[in-house]
């Protein structure tokens, strides 16, 4: 190993880029995402992004001559635009997982290089992407870059985040609130619009927010909830609210501070509040703290997570539980206690945070769009907590924390790997057998459920929590059923009897759209940002790493395949591309998520024995 992780640890915590304006980070960061944003998803396919030597190095700026030593150049076209960017970075990455050395330069036709900021790379994409979708250049689409830059700057003037915690509850809650940098494939991956400064401050959880819950107290009889449990949703929500709340003839309804401002400019709450069909409370009891997804609120003492609709466009769309989407998660849920247990027999470390119960204000007699509006603005998912399965002694931490926010991100997993092998020494061969136990807690139970079960898992790092025993992968949770999909044909509507016919309609995949929604999450979103993270706590290991993948899906077809699993595996094995979400290009075409195609990625797995030119 080049440096000893000890001291990388620490040279991460105190790292002079870190030490520079929040403003200057934030845009640099924003710069970087944004253009390995479009070397994924548009200049790689097109041919037009390249990494190595080439001729001509005379006519680049000096500081990226000068930094040729420490990578290798990356040299993309803009053909429509007429433009040359050109910067320095780590080495070349199969997945388009840049990691970069020096500025980044743009030279027009007829003239020379000049050091490129944030805004103007922006304005070059998006003009790029106009002329070639034949479209006008999307104005929304800067609004929301502009937003990302601007919270990811207000988030790092925070200062420093802490790294560590022996205490399993702390650590916890640092994991989730510790996401700085946000998805580093989204062109907006911090963009919450709707948040004014002060509301960013108060409820964003890479700032500490923790904050009372509002409460609202509602008429019995406007009150929709379903519960698979023994206690319906209200008596659960009742017994974690202060004492003596609820006026006589009320239930108790609680809702996002953010959102309960929100509720209260609806015309139909305004007229509920007037007919003392709804009264207004106020934030009351202890303080809940905002996780990764931001409305979703945890507090360590309560039973359960609870997950609220928030109309705040976070990335790419409005936060809201849909009526769908409430029954959708109680059906998974109650398939859960079907399938779970011969899971949980073949595989002891897997377990998930269910979503057994849901709340919300339906108003009879409202106009049906208001109504609806409100009902959607209500939703209210309580999410199970850790209590019932998190092993003694270990330690829940959110993947994303680890993999994903950069630097941040690479300073916490250095310190795990360190606490890891304070026995076993700090080699590669430790990062290899550290990753090998994480990729086979994870992988093995996501496949089994999609191949044996239909079931249709969302492995992406913010949806994973890896329990850690002694500073080691044991254990893994898997949540948000928002998410969850069932594969069609092993799951008819007879076999669905708490979800509707819209409720079906969003929980149905074919199997091919739910190995491609596995392979996503699973390949692209979470193991090559893990591998590039140990990569760079420990250059040259990312060849390898991607082996220790391929080996555990050897294993894991040798021990738990049949001919189906079969047929997928091997064509992964072979070097079938991943299939990979385009976040830059749907939020150019302002395309839905759920309606967009899957583009196409380098499998790095079939020359993952050889080497990358």
């Amino acid at each position: 190993m080049n440096m000893p992780l000890m001291r990388l640890a620490e040279e991460l915590s105190a790292s002079p880029e870190l030490s520079t304006s929040p403003e200057r980070r934030a845009g640099r960061h924003g710069l970087e995402t944004l253009l390995n944003c479009y070397c994924r998803e548009v200049a790689g396919p097109e041919g037009h992004c390249h990494v190595g030597p080439f001729l001509g190095q005379q006519e680049w700026p000096v500081p990226v001559r000068a930094l040729l030593r420490q990578g290798q150049a990356l040299q993309v076209q803009l053909p429509r635009s007429r433009a040359r960017l050109l910067a320095v970075v780590a080495q070349a990455s199969p997945t388009g997982n840049y990691r970069y050395r020096s500025a980044v330069y743009c030279a027009h036709a007829g003239r020379g290089w000049q050091v490129l900021d944030w805004r103007e790379l922006a304005r070059l994409v998006i003009g790029e992407l106009a002329a070639r979708e034949d479209l006008p250049f999307n104005d929304e689409l800067m609004v929301q870059i502009e937003d990302s830059v601007a919270v990811t700057a207000a988030i790092l003037e925070r200062g420093q985040p802490a790294l560590d915690s022996s205490d399993p509850v702390l650590a916890f809650i640092q994991s989730e609130q510790g996401l700085r940098l946000g998805h580093p494939f989204h062109p907006a991956p911090k963009s919450r619009l709707g948040f004014a400064p002060e509301e960013l401050a108060r409820y964003s959880p890479e700032l500490g927010a923790a904050f009372p819950l509002h409460y609202f107290a509602v008429r019995p009889e406007d009150l929709c909830q379903r519960s698979i449990l023994a206690r319906d949703c209200a008596a659960l929500v009742a017994e974690e609210a202060p004492e003596a709340l609820a006026p006589e003839g009320f239930v108790l309804m609680p809702a996002h501070p953010w959102q309960a401002a929100w509720l209260r400019g609806r015309p139909a709450m305004a007229a509920a509040l007037r007919e003392d069909r709804v009264r207004d409370l106020g934030p009351a009891g202890p303080a809940w703290h905002a996780t990764s997804s931001i409305r979703t609120l945890y507090r360590p003492e309560a039973a359960y997570f609870y997950k609220f609709s928030l109309h705040v466009r976070i990335t790419n769309c409005l936060r809201k539980n849909a009526d769908y989407e409430l029954d959708g998660a109680l059906q998974v849920s109650a398939l859960m206690g079907e399938l779970l247990p011969a899971l949980q027999a073949r595989f002891p470390s897997f377990a998930v945070l269910a979503e057994p119960a849901y709340m919300s204000v339906d108003l009879g007699g409202a106009d049906e769009a208001q109504r609806r509006e409100l009902k959607e603005g209500f939703g209210l998912i309580l999410r199970e907590g850790f209590a019932d399965s998190l092993r003694p002694g270990a330690v829940p931490l959110l993947s994303g924390a680890l993999f994903g926010d950069g630097e941040f991100g690479q300073a916490r997993l250095a310190q795990v790997l360190v606490a890891a092998g304070a026995e076993a020494g700090l080699r590669p061969e430790l990062v290899e057998a550290w990753f090998a136990a994480y990729v086979e807690t994870v992988m093995f139970p996501v496949l089994h459920a999609y191949f044996e079960q239909g079931l249709v898992f969302e492995p992406h790092l913010q949806n994973v929590v890896v329990g850690l025993e002694r500073h080691w992968p044991a254990q893994v949770f898997l949540r948000d059923f928002e998410g969850v999909k069932l594969v069609r044909e092993r799951w008819p509507a007879e076999r669905l009897p708490l979800a509707g016919e819209r409720a079906r309609e969003a929980l149905w995949y074919t199997n091919d759209q739910g190995w491609n929604r596995v392979s996503y999450c699973l390949f692209v979103n979470h193991f090559c940002e893990a591998i590039q993270q140990l990569a760079a706590l420990c250059p040259g290991l990312e060849r390898r790493l991607w082996a220790v993948v391929a080996q555990a899906l050897q294993h894991y077809q040798a021990h738990h395949g049949d001919a189906a699993s079969a047929l997928r595996i091997n064509r992964v094995l072979a070097g079938q591309p991943f299939p990979m979400k385009g976040h830059l290009i749907n939020r150019f075409l302002k395309r839905a998520d759920k309606a967009a195609p899957y583009l196409a990625l380098a499998n790095p797995l079939a020359v993952a024995a050889g080497g990358w030119a």
